[in-house]
């Protein structure tokens, strides 16, 4: 999940993220949010995950530059249920696949993921055309799904620009509400989002019963 930074002195640019970025991201992913299951199927699998928030109308995909070099990324959504309605719709064959590669060669994540993950996994395969079953009157949520930064410049505001770049982006699409979630044990992380004015919401357990703080910022 997002990784923090707490001091704005570099100045940082940003740009839109490209496909040749990907494996950079990857590689940024695994120093900095290592843990996570997406993280044990490998960087394939990793690669195909980033690339759908390039191929998404709803994704956001950025990366941060100090002195024309990469300095960190950004990916989220401006509106969630968008973004995963696509995934499903024209990336989760490919997804599927690579995770199915990765899990043949790890015998020790197919007992984890049938545990945790197989009947979750297998309706939304069934489904090809999820539709949104969101409420019309519940606000429009994008999704920060995940920040990490070169560890030489942490600290330097290379998180703070990401995030209300990301923001600044949001508010142009008409998003209502932006979410998040962080480690629970993570309290960098949390200082730096409630810094930023986000709000810590009830904590959360995710299939491998970890807790997660969701953070939840109103536009």
């Amino acid at each position: 999940m997002p990784s923090a930074t707490q001091a704005e002195t570099a100045a940082v640019s940003l740009r839109v993220m490209e496909l040749n970025d990907v494996p950079a991201a990857v590689r940024l992913h695994r120093a900095n949010l290592a843990s996570g299951f997406f993280v044990d199927l490998g960087d394939r699998f990793l690669c195909r995950y980033y690339r759908t928030f390039l191929t998404s109308p709803a994704g956001v995909a950025l990366v941060a530059e100090v002195d024309g070099r990469s300095a960190g990324f950004l990916v989220g959504s401006t509106d969630d249920v968008v973004h995963r309605r696509h995934v499903m719709r024209l990336d989760r064959w490919n997804l599927a696949r690579t995770g199915t590669a990765s899990l043949i060669v790890r015998p020790e994540l197919i007992a984890r993921f049938a545990r945790t993950r197989a009947r979750r996994f297998l309706k939304g395969m069934r489904h090809s055309s999820p539709q949104d079953t969101t409420p019309l009157d519940q606000v429009r949520t994008g999704m920060l799904s995940h920040v990490a930064v070169e560890g030489r410049l942490r600290r330097a505001g290379v998180g703070a620009r990401l995030v209300r770049g990301f923001i600044d982006i949001a508010k142009v699409h008409g998003v209502e509400r932006l979410r998040l979630y962080t480690s629970y044990d993570n309290e960098a992380a949390q200082r730096f989002y409630r810094r930023l004015g986000w709000k810590p919401q009830q904590v959360l357990c995710d299939a491998d019963s970890r807790p997660w703080v969701p953070f939840v910022l109103d536009l």
